[in-house]
């Protein structure tokens, strides 16, 4: 009975392991798809960061 409980817990540990690797390496490279989308406006991710500078004269 042991034995059974064992290979369970091992056979568990791995497919946990297996399934977390690969999920991690098809979204490698997404993190920042969401946050620098086209659609979102400037002024709201980096509000007045960018604002123009008056010309010297």
């Amino acid at each position: 009975m042991k034995k059974y409980v064992l290979i369970g817990l091992i056979a568990g540990v791995t497919i946990s392991v297996l399934a977390i690797y690969f999920r991690r390496k098809k979204l490698a490279g997404t993190e920042f798809h969401g946050f620098f989308d086209s659609s979102a406006v400037a002024d709201e991710l980096f509000g007045d960061a960018f604002e123009e500078l008056p010309d010297k004269p």
